[in-house]
């Protein structure tokens, strides 16, 4: 019976050590698996560790006609981005989300790809958008090169989207778009195309000379000089000579293509016209000292000077004469075609006359201290501009300018040329002068001042 235990608690024996290298062999199993796990998770934290994060997103958050502007969200671990556009590759600071890729071509489509690189490895696959650069635009137009202040001036800029005008010193910009010079000098005005989805923005800067002119009443009032006028600065148009019986040039016209001076010596006269050819007429009445000549409706109007009253009338250059009364003596005659008015110029009054020589209205002159003659004069939109030279070709030349509408004085421009004989508009609007010079021969002057674009509403 004993013996019979002794083996039953055996067997029982064995199973508990079966059971315990069971356990045990389990127990290293799982360390060595914890131990496995934990070498694969140290190498998977390392390989995370060196590698980039993903880049999710990218997208073009500018663009111009030169320039494509692309952005993206920052992965982590990211050393450097890798961008390639068109076979071009440029490498942007870990640090950066976005970069701008400049020195494109306008209107181009371009294909743009980032990767996200660290410092040890590669990202993963790029991400690619499509992107076009603008189109380019030009704000274009002649702007006059010279204005008077204080009066809207349409600057003539276009472009391909709105148009607008930068305030700025010396000018202000109006609701319409145009703009007032609020002072004399060379101004210079920026104007600004806009952008858009298609196009580029663009400016230009557009310099104008504005002449500082006075508005005061002419009576009494001192000379204000605006500008100065020399042989470099205004085009010599043509020389002209008189003949031997009358070489000194008094006054002129243009008509037809042409001009037509009166020449004076002694008691000799001559219409002289200079086109294709220079043809040489007598007058058949007396001109006296012909010191101003004008043109209305195809018709000439010549004034004898020296006080004299008498204005004669003839077709160019001279046939069918006939003269009439001024009701005040003239040195000088302009027709001013916009208000249908005749102007007159003395040394002490300037009048204006109706179609039948009816006055209208009467401006008292300027005072000058220095000795001066007065000559020819010309109109122009209400604007008389009467020539004043020095005694005997020594003294100083001015063009003087009249509001003859409102009875005053707007300045005077010092000329720094020969003795200004007589003033024109010419059929493009600058004012030229005929200059009378000691000896041959004599010279018609074309100035940079256009009336059409001064005068201009």
């Amino acid at each position: 019976m004993p013996m019979k235990h002794a083996k039953k608690i055996s067997k029982a024996e064995k199973i508990r050590k079966k059971n315990r290298k069971r356990r045990k062999r389990l127990r290293i199993l799982l360390i060595l698996f914890v131990i496995a796990l934990a070498g694969a998770a140290v190498t998977i934290y390392r390989d995370y560790q060196a590698r980039p994060g993903f880049l999710e997103k990218i997208w073009i958050s500018d663009r111009g006609a030169d320039y494509i502007t692309v952005a993206w969200e920052r992965p982590r671990n990211v050393y450097r981005y890798v961008v390639t556009y068109n076979g071009e590759t440029v490498n942007v600071s870990g640090r950066r989300n976005n970069v701008k890729l400049t020195g494109l071509d306008a209107d181009t489509n371009y294909k743009i790809s980032v990767r996200a690189d660290s410092k040890e490895r590669e990202g993963f696959e790029e991400i690619s958008e499509q992107a076009r650069t603008k189109k380019t635009q030009t704000i274009e137009g002649e702007a006059p090169r010279m204005t008077l202040p204080n009066k809207p001036v349409d600057l003539k800029q276009t472009a391909q989207t709105a148009l607008s005008y930068v305030p700025g010193k010396g000018y202000t910009v109006t609701e319409d778009g145009k703009i007032v010079f609020t002072s004399g000098g060379n101004i210079t005005v920026t104007a600004m195309a806009a952008e858009t989805e298609e196009y580029a923005a663009a400016t230009k800067e557009i310099t104008v000379e504005v002449l500082d002119m006075v508005s005061v009443g002419a009576a009494g009032a001192s000379p204000h000089i605006f500008y100065k006028l020399n042989k470099e600065n205004c085009e010599c148009v043509m020389s002209i000579d008189g003949t031997k019986e009358a070489s000194t040039p008094q006054s002129f016209i243009r008509t037809d293509g042409k001009y037509i001076v009166s020449f004076i010596k002694d008691d000799n006269q001559r219409l002289v016209e200079f086109g294709a050819e220079k043809t040489v007429h007598t007058p058949e009445t007396d001109l006296g000292h012909a010191n101003g000549l004008t043109i209305a409706n195809g018709r000439c109007y010549s004034v004898r000077g020296a006080g004299s009253t008498q204005c004669i009338t003839f077709d160019p250059p001279n046939s069918n004469y006939n003269s009439f009364e001024l009701t005040y003596g003239a040195s000088g005659i302009g027709y001013d075609e916009a208000n249908g008015l005749f102007y007159t110029s003395s040394r002490s009054l300037l009048v204006a006359y109706d179609s039948n020589f009816n006055v209208v209205n009467k401006v008292r002159r300027i005072r000058r201290k220095s000795t001066y003659y007065v000559q020819d004069c010309t109109a122009y939109n209400g604007i008389l501009m009467q020539g004043v030279s020095g005694e005997g070709f020594v003294g100083t030349n001015y063009i003087d300018f009249y509001d003859m509408i409102n009875s005053k004085y707007l300045g005077s421009i010092e000329c720094e040329l020969d003795e200004i004989e007589s003033i024109i508009v010419d059929e493009d609007g600058y004012i030229e002068v005929l200059c009378n010079v000691i000896g041959y021969p004599d010279y018609i002057w074309k100035t940079p001042f256009n009336m059409k674009l001064l005068c201009a509403k």
